[in-house]
């Protein structure tokens, strides 16, 4: 359950100011204990940094600001859809993730881009992902338009500005000319919520948080692109405990509950969208050859694919974290996609054709199951097949 904060200094207040501008009113939010929400519930990684001082309004670097070191925090009685977001942010001298919320409808749903202050200078730097279901799902969601390169400064303030716009977002820094990050399809699609900051693994301050809102757009169209032999008609049964389901043998899927999902551009199934994450770091790698361990959930999904004769074709597919591939009720393929598997310091991202697999397929229906299992990240899968 989320929890109002309740541990501000009574003292503190930032007075909302409204001024005119654009097309609408720009509004400063205070930092008022009534006006925030503030909730940790979906920030229960396996490796816990210490929060105590999480949700204070301090004075850091000559500004009274709000600290988020773990969760989410946003506003009560905004209503967002379109519109400017304004705010300063510094990351603290253990910062590792900071970030800015927008469109939130609840703790387990919201817009988000987060920054990687130790990733300055690379394309990680900065990312943009949803949260669905209480799981920012940045393994699914990476490469142009998700994430972008910049210098994110610890014990610094630096002004971030984002500009919504029906399905798409653009991000300033410091008041630059140009976006260093345009996000062109937004994943929780043309909803509206509130404003407000994210934080992990490290303390962050934000300070002068303003929204203008502009609601003079028409409603923009959600299209669907797919890549060529996407199979993007699929069934997702139940969750189970990864850890106590033997991969080797085969799911008896008329004992499982099946629900129809929906694949989304370039033909990706999240998970995430339908299933609760357990949100967990993955065990150590060693500890993952050895064979089966607890923590992670697994999700089986079916499609069937239908061939006019006896023959082989290839599978790409990628995925989040892990895989088994059954065709016709036999395993043909297992593989791992987990943080840090196959290298040190592998994120784990997906990649529509990081493996591949032959599926010997006979004349008539052929029924392609998956065996999915989470961590944290990001659930979801996309398989393609070649001509």
């Amino acid at each position: 359950m989320a929890l109002a904060v309740s541990f501000f200094p009574a003292s503190v207040l930032l007075l909302a100011s409204v001024t005119a501008t654009g097309q609408g009113r720009s509004v400063s939010i205070p930092l008022d204990p009534d006006r925030w929400v503030f909730s940790q519930k979906n920030f229960k990684l396996a490796q816990e940094e210490d929060a105590s001082h999480n949700g204070e309004v301090v004075d850091h670097l000559g500004r009274r600001s709000l600290r988020v070191s773990k969760g989410l925090a946003y506003v009560r009685g905004v209503d967002f859809r379109d519109g400017i977001l304004d705010v300063d942010m510094a990351a603290g001298a253990n910062g590792r993730f900071l970030g800015i919320a927008f469109r939130v409808q609840s703790d387990d749903d919201y817009e988000v881009v987060f920054f990687r202050p130790g990733a300055s200078g690379t394309t990680q730097a900065i990312q943009y992902t949803p949260g669905l279901l209480g799981a920012n799902a940045w393994q699914l969601y990476t490469g142009p338009g998700y994430t972008a390169e910049a210098t994110i400064p610890r014990n610094k303030w630096i002004h971030v500005r984002i500009v919504v716009r029906g399905l798409n977002a653009k991000l300033f820094l410091d008041h630059a000319d140009q976006p260093s990050l345009v996000v062109p399809d937004l994943k929780l699609g043309y909803t509206r919520g509130s404003v407000g900051f994210w934080g992990h693994s490290g303390d962050a301050y934000f300070a002068n948080l303003t929204y203008t809102p502009d609601d003079s757009a028409p409603a923009p169209e959600v299209r669907r692109d797919f890549l060529p032999g996407a199979l993007t008609d699929w069934q997702l049964s139940e969750v189970f405990d990864a850890a106590v389901r033997d991969s080797a043998v085969p799911p008896d899927l008329r004992g499982l509950s099946w629900e129809k999902v929906e694949a989304e551009s370039p033909g990706m199934v999240v998970i995430n969208r339908y299933r609760r994450s357990p949100n967990v770091l993955p065990p150590e790698r060693d500890e993952r050859i050895r064979g089966q361990v607890p923590g992670g959930k697994v999700v089986f999904a079916r499609t069937t694919i239908r061939s006019d004769r006896n023959t082989t074709r290839k599978l790409s597919l990628g995925y989040s974290d892990e895989v088994v591939v059954y065709l016709n009720g036999k395993p043909i393929y297992a593989g791992n996609n987990s943080l840090s598997f196959r290298q040190p310091g592998f994120l784990g991202l997906l990649d529509a054709d990081s493996d591949a697999v032959y599926l010997p397929l006979s004349v008539g229906d052929n029924e392609l199951v998956l065996a999915v299992t989470e961590y944290f990240g990001g659930w979801g899968f996309l398989c393609r097949l070649a001509p």
